[in-house]
């Protein structure tokens, strides 16, 4: 199974954002929920902006929309949204190593049957690129 390039790169970047988005929120969650009830909105978004987690994140989730609208202009919608689903498989793999999340036996069961719809997909793929077969003549 061969990826586009940019479509590891972007499922990369993608899932990397989304764990430090995380591990932001869940740090900050409390200030975040005391600048609600303050209704201080100003405190809320300096409390985002400096932090390096949310910033980076968040910067990552925009390199991933930049990307994957690279890929849309490249490559057919059917293939990009498959094997841009790849990213579901990393981030749980982040979320269970890195966030210490506990992914249940059913969960993992999803995934697998994700990887083996984006394994169906790049293959597919791969076969609309060749050739095809030169016709026997009767």
């Amino acid at each position: 199974m061969k990826l586009h390039p940019l479509v590891i790169a972007s499922v990369i970047v993608n899932s990397m954002g989304n764990v430090l988005l995380t591990l932001a929120m869940k740090r900050l969650a409390p200030a975040l929920e005391a600048r609600l009830a303050a209704r201080d909105a100003a405190a809320l978004l300096l409390t985002l902006a400096t932090d390096a987690a949310f910033v980076s994140g968040l910067a990552l989730l925009i390199a991933f929309f930049i990307l994957f609208l690279t890929l849309l202009s490249k490559l057919d919608l059917s293939y990009v949204l498959p094997v841009t689903s790849l990213g579901y498989i990393i981030t749980a793999l982040l979320g269970a190593f890195l966030l210490g999340e506990q992914v249940s036996a059913l969960r993992w069961l999803g995934i697998v049957a994700i990887a083996i719809g984006v394994y169906l997909v790049a293959r597919s793929a791969e076969a609309d690129r060749r050739p095809p077969a030169a016709e026997t003549a009767l």
